[in-house]
């Protein structure tokens, strides 16, 4: 078993936490973790040692989450991109692939449209900049006038049970909700700043029409290989939406998959055979012949 230890740096914009594995490979795969009740670990320890077999894998926790220093103010997709871009720059990584689920992948597409040339393909999961509006949008947009993430955090810190169903709501089968991602999910409620960090989060992206960061126009420009990865019953990002904007893109795939918002904790061994197939043949692809 591949291990990966947690690792700290101190950027100008404060201290940084991330997970690091497979470090001296040529292949670097950059993890990012959405937002809410998420971090480094939590979505991606099943998958980081699959890929740390063949590349280096750097995950970072998004500022307000795990140990990292939080915007402390509402911040956007953008924000998010060039933090990315200045932690890089302090691993010394140039060019990378990117995995991100949900705030994640939002961040991913951001940097291939952005950042082009730190990019070498992508893979965006039940991904934000799709939609242009959320679930219940203008509902959404009022609620987070309100300190309701504050309010739910510590109601999930009490009971248990609700928890569970927090969790459960992110999977299309609640079944798959072990007692064991559950513990996890409660080990990260532990950490205060994620619920400020997504308010945060929210009430930069949202407007009282739609979300500022969509990216449904601009995906014509990304000329690097892109494996969209979406649950078939995303009950935040519906994969409807997916498959009407990538309908007449020549270098994007969508993979549906039997499950919701959330996966590679859904459906770890499945997910994780499509992201290493998929960033292999796209890494043997970008070689020079010869």
């Amino acid at each position: 078993m591949i291990e990966f230890e947690p690792r700290a740096v101190v950027l100008p914009s404060g201290n940084v936490t991330y997970l690091d594995a497979g470090a001296g490979s040529s292949e670097i795969v950059v993890l990012l973790h959405g937002g809410g009740l998420d971090c480094a670990r939590l979505s991606w320890r099943l998958l980081i040692p699959e890929l740390a077999k063949t590349c280096r894998v750097p995950a970072p926790d998004w500022p307000g989450y795990g140990g990292t220093d939080a915007f402390g103010r509402p911040y956007t997709i953008s924000d998010l991109g060039q933090w990315l871009m200045a932690f890089l720059d302090h691993l010394g990584v140039g060019q990378a692939s990117f995995v991100g689920i949900s705030m994640g992948g939002g961040a991913a597409l951001w940097s291939a449209i952005n950042r082009p040339e730190r990019v070498k393909a992508l893979v965006p999961v039940g991904s934000f900049g799709i939609a242009e509006r959320a679930p219940y949008h203008r509902l959404s947009y009022l609620l987070t006038k309100l300190p309701l993430n504050a309010v739910s955090y510590a109601l999930l810190r009490r009971y248990p049970a609700l928890l569970r169903r927090s969790v459960e709501a992110l999977f299309s089968d609640p079944k798959r909700v072990t007692p064991d991602l559950v513990a996890e999910v409660a080990d990260v409620l532990k950490t205060a700043g994620s619920g400020a960090a997504f308010t945060h989060f929210q009430r930069g992206e949202m407007t009282v029409t739609r979300l500022r960061s969509v990216f449904a126009e601009d995906l014509g420009m990304i000329s690097h290989p892109i494996l969209f990865i979406h649950g078939n019953k995303d009950a935040l990002v519906p994969i409807e939406e997916v498959e009407a904007t990538l309908s007449g893109l020549q270098n994007a795939h969508l993979e549906a998959m039997d499950a919701g918002h959330w996966p590679m904790r859904e459906q770890p061994l499945a997910f994780n055979e499509l992201v290493v197939s998929f960033l292999g043949r796209a890494a043997r692809e970008s070689r020079p012949s010869g």
